[in-house]
């Protein structure tokens, strides 16, 4: 064993294997080495990956909104914005920033204004659609004003009318520039009604300010809706036709009756349908307890008579004459 250890070879063997087990140590630390900024690469993206979103924030206005009025601004601002995605994802969530324009510093009049955004993360970019809005500033007005039911009459169903509307409201507050609200015309609560309407109308309505023309203002109105109720009935015309007295109540059979009156006709309201199929008006007499000739006053009843509604006058004289048989 000595005599081996002592030879060359056994020199070389040795440093073969002192070579290869150095080799395969500082292979592995090369390896730990890789692996550990591979790993630390990856959380690194991870952590900085950014994000981009477009959100559809309000539009604020800082005015005296109790002096003034501004019109042509939009609702809505886009703002994109841009950086880590975790906190770009919490913006979006919670919009916890506001875009707006300042106008205190303005008079009247039409002016173009820059748009702001406050309260966004100093770590996000942003990007507005619209960096300025071109508004117009008027002095602030309100009046009050009757509102009225307005609908499309062409759509009732022919021989059918409509009666009077009854609004849940009867007027309402029109608040705006001076220069709008004085072109009010009229205020109406808009009916929508389908064709060869039959039924009556029960709906909620959206109220509008019209000018002259016809044509919508641009002003807030307090409240913006009511309920509508239209009663739609068939159409009814008038008609004078004759009465045909007729005898009532308990008669005698060895006893007879005739009548008269001075009045000749009578003014029957109703449906056209109705009153084409009348050419006289029932009118009972009460002969109970008349054993002699005489006057007594009678009223007159539609009830029995389907599609009248009333009649003039209510009430008629009749002479009643009495004959023993």
């Amino acid at each position: 064993m000595k005599k081996f250890m002592d030879s060359a070879w056994a020199m070389r063997l040795l440093a073969l294997v002192c070579a290869l087990v150095l080799f395969a140590y500082v292979n592995s630390l090369k390896s730990s080495h890789n692996a550990s900024i591979l790993t630390n690469s990856s959380s690194k993206t991870t952590l900085t990956s950014n994000r981009k979103v477009t959100i559809s924030a309000p539009l604020e206005l800082n005015v005296n909104s109790t002096k003034y009025f501004v019109t042509g601004y939009p609702e809505n601002i886009k703002v994109t914005i841009e950086g880590p995605a975790a906190l770009v994802t919490t913006t979006a969530n919670t919009q916890n920033f506001k875009v707006y324009a300042n106008l205190s510093d303005l008079s009247v009049g039409r002016h173009s204004v820059k748009v702001q955004v406050d309260g966004l993360n100093k770590e996000l970019s942003y990007a507005l659609n619209q960096k300025y809005i071109h508004i117009n500033i008027q002095p602030r007005r309100t009046a009050t004003y009757k509102v009225h039911a307005d609908f499309n009459k062409d759509n009732l169903a022919s021989g059918y009318e409509a009666g009077t509307p009854r609004l849940g409201t009867s007027s309402v507050k029109v608040t705006g520039a001076v220069s709008e609200v004085s072109k009010v015309a009229k205020v109406v609560a808009v009916v929508n009604t389908t064709k060869n309407l039959q039924k009556s109308v029960n709906q909620q309505a959206m109220i509008e300010a019209l000018d002259a023309n016809g044509q919508t203002l641009n002003a807030v109105l307090t409240p913006s809706t009511t309920s509508v109720y239209i009663p739609v009935t068939q159409a009814s015309t008038t008609k004078d036709v004759s009465v045909d007295l007729k005898a009532s109540g308990k008669t005698s059979a060895d006893t007879s009756y005739s009548f008269s009156t001075d009045t000749k006709s009578v003014t029957v309201t109703g449906t056209k349908a109705a009153l084409s199929k009348l050419s006289s008006l029932p009118v009972d007499v009460d002969v109970s307890n008349v054993t002699s000739t005489t006057t007594k006053t009678v009223k007159i009843s539609t009830s029995d008579e389907d599609g009248i509604s009333s009649v003039s006058p209510t009430s008629i004289k009749v002479k009643i004459t009495v004959k023993s048989n």
